[in-house]
């Protein structure tokens, strides 16, 4: 299989997930994968700390921490090395290898959730969302719709999309 690696977003400074197509920059595409799943289990893993568990001591806090991130990490990388292994061996760019990455997952997700019914359950759900996501991309629709960053922002009233005209408009006009 010949790698189209020579199509590549050089606008960025940093690489992400999707620059490149599947099968290509394997390594690349398992430290973003990753770094994803880290990066929530920090999230997730903060939370637990300051909202839920209350752990005290650095060796709590750091427990807590490796219990959410380190598996979290494993199931990006997993799913890269396991998607893009799929693809190389097969040798078809389809949806199964989007499901044989997702339900690669589903044992790291039955140990991080303590239950052995994620094994199937969870692997299932992984694997049909990542055919979700697989399906988004060659279809070119949002499966994650980006919020707008101007919610909420000092000038947010520029981008007002609203059904009605705001009235004070039209009397600012006559007033003039």
């Amino acid at each position: 299989m010949v790698c189209e690696c020579d199509k590549k977003d050089t606008t960025r400074n940093y690489y992400r997930y999707y620059d490149t197509p599947d099968g290509c920059d394997i390594m690349k595409k398992t430290f973003v994968t990753a770094r994803y799943g880290a990066i929530t289990g920090l999230i997730l893993s903060s939370y637990d700390v300051l909202m839920y568990s209350r752990c005290v001591g650095l060796q709590a806090v750091l427990k807590r921490y490796m219990f959410h991130t380190v598996p979290l990490g494993l199931m990006g990388a997993t799913f890269a090395l396991v998607t893009n292994g799929a693809l190389r061996y097969r040798q078809k760019d389809d949806y199964w290898n989007y499901f044989l990455g997702g339900f690669a997952c589903g044992p790291i997700l039955a140990s991080y959730v303590g239950s052995r019914h994620a094994i199937l359950l969870g692997g299932l759900i992984l694997g049909i969302s990542a055919m979700l996501k697989k399906d988004s991309i060659e279809n070119d629709y949002e499966f994650f719709p980006k919020c707008p960053r101007y919610m909420n922002t000092v000038n947010g009233w520029r981008h007002d999309y609203t059904l009605m005209p705001d009235p004070r408009e039209e009397m600012q006009h006559t007033c003039q």
